[in-house]
């Protein structure tokens, strides 16, 4: 009779597993639930770092990041900022040039311009911690790209 409940007990939990999993998966309200309670947060590394500055320029607004340097332990001496390019009506304009200050100094760190239909960019530092201009990548209706950057802290 011993041996009949753990047999019982094992199948139980074996097909208890998947449904609360199935569970889960298949309520978004619980998962976030979850998410909220125990505080996580998605990586700098993968979000692009939290929101600096807002620019409205009519048809479209540029999200300037806060550069990210985060590494496993203490910060590296290469990092990245992010710029989101997001219309304000339907669609970008055929091309976009703009002078970015990231570090909110008064003064332009790069320029790019950017030709929307074809994703073909133009990219000029003007400040010695700006590397170079990464991949440029299509989200919904806007642009989202990265310039690599030296850590002047480290």
């Amino acid at each position: 009779m011993s041996h009949f409940r753990t047999y019982l007990a094992y199948a139980w939990a074996l097909m208890a597993g998947p449904l609360v999993l199935a569970t889960f998966m298949g309520m978004s309200f619980w998962a976030e639930k979850l998410v909220a309670v125990t505080g996580l947060r998605v990586h700098p590394i993968y979000s692009g770092g939290e929101v600096a500055q807002t620019i409205e320029h009519g048809e479209y607004k540029t999200l300037i990041h806060h550069p990210v340097f985060d590494g496993l332990i203490g910060e590296r001496n290469e990092g990245f900022v992010q710029i989101e390019w997001h219309p304000l009506g339907e669609s970008l304009p055929d091309h976009i040039e703009e002078h970015i200050d990231f570090d909110q100094d008064g003064r332009s760190d790069f320029r790019i311009a950017l030709t929307t239909g074809t994703n073909e960019a133009e990219f000029e530092p003007s400040n010695q911690s700006v590397l170079s201009l990464d991949t440029i990548l299509t989200i919904q209706s806007g642009r989202l790209f990265r310039v690599s950057l030296l850590n002047d802290k480290s």
